[in-house]
């Protein structure tokens, strides 16, 4: 039997092919792999004075439909509870990276806008690594990891119960505050 190891037994992703040169690949090691990535991810996202989720807020921010562009949408976004959201918009705020206005659709809930200096700042966004590691694949390989994390990514949010990440707002729990009523 021809096999290549990608990775250790360890918890690591193991690829095998068998006599019949079909691939078989350990579920707990392509799992130990994504964790890894995740980490060095997060790990990139502390850059230019701000934690990982300020990042994600900062990007939601920019990149959300506006009526979204709310505390509690990031945090149905995220599948958080508001008093979190809630702390790392304020900082944001006080950063001059966000501003709030008034919503007209909501006198409870502000928009939230990125500012000028907030749109400067995500010009050097550390998610640019993360694109430019992926550039490097060829582009069978980036249309397979874009399927299989798309995949990977509505099963985790099935069983968490987490909003749609297409979407951001249609699925999964609400935020704790600005659940509309009918």
């Amino acid at each position: 039997m021809w096999s290549r190891t990608v990775a250790r037994q360890n918890n690591r992703s193991e690829v095998k092919r068998d006599t019949t040169m079909q691939v078989q690949i350990s579920t707990v090691g392509i799992a130990a792999l994504i964790e890894r990535a995740s980490r060095l991810i997060h790990s990139i996202g502390y850059a230019e004075g701000l934690y990982p989720a300020q990042w994600t807020a900062l990007r939601f921010f920019s990149e959300a439909p506006p009526s979204s562009r709310t505390t509690a949408g990031l945090a149905r976004f995220q599948g958080m509870s508001l008093g979190p959201v809630a702390r790392t918009v304020r900082t944001l705020v006080e950063k001059g990276l966000l501003a709030r206005a008034a919503n007209p659709s909501s006198r409870r809930a502000d928009l939230i806008a990125v500012t000028a200096a907030g749109q400067l700042l995500l010009k050097r966004d550390p998610r640019a690594a993360v694109a430019g590691a992926i550039e490097t694949m060829p582009p069978e390989h980036r249309e397979a990891l874009a399927m299989a994390m798309e995949t990977l990514l509505h099963g985790l949010l099935a069983i968490q119960r987490f909003p749609d990440p297409d979407h951001g707002l249609e699925a999964g729990r609400p935020a704790e505050a600005e659940v509309e009523s009918h």
